[in-house]
């Protein structure tokens, strides 16, 4: 049996409560159909200083510091309305300088926000919010893929979770374990995390065939 440890650098305190569980779902489902062995995947712990790194050393030092033992370190950067810089500072950067380490690096980059792929699931957040209301009434697309279409996704997850007086952040950490990860692999951005995830497991060394 193989132990999978991985950490997480996210950009917010949110994308804390949510991301994590999604990613040991996700590694959990990738690891049991795409991979000839057993595999235990422990928690996506999260590595943070402050509100989150101010800098691609501040990234390195953060993993340094944690002393987890990390097989996978996950960044996160939500790509804004501007892929371009994202990529050229900080996703190019950090390839550059994690050339040498032993972790490999995965990038997690939804277009726009990560709220995006909160909107994927619309059954999902009628079961965290105990509504009823159609994708259409919560102002959701009529495709998963559709989601990185939306210019602002935490605006119309905020407007939904309005309409119950709550707040988003109330219900992170449930949509984590809820959102379906069939809906998602429709998602472009997801699916590429999948696929990079993938390729960085066999470079360590786990034996595609399922």
């Amino acid at each position: 049996m193989r132990y999978l440890s991985t950490a997480l650098i996210s950009e917010g305190l949110s994308d804390d409560r949510f991301l994590p569980r999604l990613l040991a779902r996700s590694l959990e489902e990738l690891c049991l159909n795409e991979f000839d062995e057993t595999v235990y995947v422990a928690d996506v712990q999260p590595v943070r200083d402050r509100t989150g790194p101010a800098g691609i050393d501040d990234v390195v030092s953060m993993v340094d510091r944690s002393d987890g033992g990390f097989t996978i370190v996950f960044f996160h950067r939500d790509q804004g309305a501007n892929a371009d810089r994202v990529r050229n500072e900080w996703l190019e950067p950090l390839r550059k300088r994690w050339a040498d380490r032993k972790e490999q690096l995965v990038a997690v980059v939804p277009v726009r926000e990560t709220e995006a792929w909160l909107l994927a699931d619309g059954q999902a957040l009628r079961n965290a919010l105990g509504v009823r209301w159609s994708d259409v009434e919560m102002g959701l697309p009529g495709s998963p893929r559709q989601v990185e279409q939306i210019a602002d996704p935490k605006k119309v997850l905020n407007d939904v979770t309005r309409r119950v007086s709550r707040s988003v952040g109330d219900h992170l950490g449930q949509l984590g374990e809820l959102v379906d990860l069939d809906r998602l692999q429709q998602v472009p951005a997801y699916r590429r995390w999948w696929d990079d995830t993938r390729q960085a497991l066999v470079a360590l060394g786990y034996r595609p065939g399922r």
